[in-house]
């Protein structure tokens, strides 16, 4: 099939630790699903999928944010749920088209001072996050108009 043919690609549970180079010829992908891999980072090439809408890196290894995201300038959907991230960095809102942010399940402490400068920002996921109702009361007014998921509040302290 031609690579110009291609909008989505599904390279899940391959045990991968980096990104196919090949990936990188589907210059017309919507949709890249890499989750349940082992992946740390993602090479700054990933530039050249400029396309690209819908981004799953869920169940990966990632420790950093993978800074290289905010280059996708057409970026609707990121998916880093269940990875061991602590924080996400204040220039996520250079990712102007998000529109629903994946954060289930990880170990963040710091969500940054970018995520109110998402204008398009409809959805994000902070599911299992320990988060009492003081500071989850915090956080929706930072966002409001943003729908945020989270469990229910737990009797820890900040």
């Amino acid at each position: 099939m031609p690579p110009d043919s291609v909008f989505y690609l599904k390279i899940n549970r391959k045990k991968l630790i980096q990104i196919p180079k090949e990936v990188l010829e589907f210059k017309k992908l919507k949709g890249l699903d890499l989750s349940k891999n082992r992946l740390e980072n993602i090479p700054p090439v990933i530039i050249n999928l400029s396309e690209l809408e819908i981004l799953d890196l869920s169940k990966n290894r990632f420790e950093i944010f993978p800074k290289e995201i905010f280059d996708l300038e057409s970026l609707r959907v990121l998916s880093l749920g269940s990875n061991q991230l602590s924080y996400i960095p204040n220039t996520i809102y250079t990712c102007a088209m998000l529109e629903k942010l994946d954060m289930y399940n990880n170990p963040i402490n710091d969500l940054g001072s970018g995520l109110p400068r998402l204008k398009s920002l409809l959805e994000l996921d902070l599911r299992g996050l320990m988060y009492n109702s003081k500071r989850q009361a915090e956080i929706r007014s930072k966002l409001s108009g943003v729908n945020i998921l989270f469990d229910a509040p737990c009797n820890c302290t900040d």
